[in-house]
């Protein structure tokens, strides 16, 4: 047999099911960075586009969630008094 292959995963599906659930686990990821980022008046749209790029993704949660402890916070909006 050739050496190219050996070099190959256990079972056939294996490299395309990996990659599918990286897949999944960036757009959860995503879909909770869009609900934060909307909460916190941030740029919601942007972080998902950068936080669902394959593989650099995660590097992107990682800045996402220092740039989100590093911002001041925002206040409570203000209710309007009862009268």
């Amino acid at each position: 047999m050739p050496p190219y292959m050996y070099m190959h995963s256990a079972h056939p599906l294996g490299g395309i099911l990996m990659m599918a659930l990286i897949w999944i686990v960036q757009l959860i990821i995503a879909y909770l960075i869009w609900k934060d980022a909307k909460e916190q008046k941030m740029l919601a749209p942007v972080w998902v586009i950068l936080a669902i790029i394959p593989m650099f993704g995660f590097f992107v949660d990682l800045v996402y969630l220092i740039v989100r402890e590093l911002r001041p916070a925002h206040p409570a909006e203000k209710t309007p008094a009862t009268l």
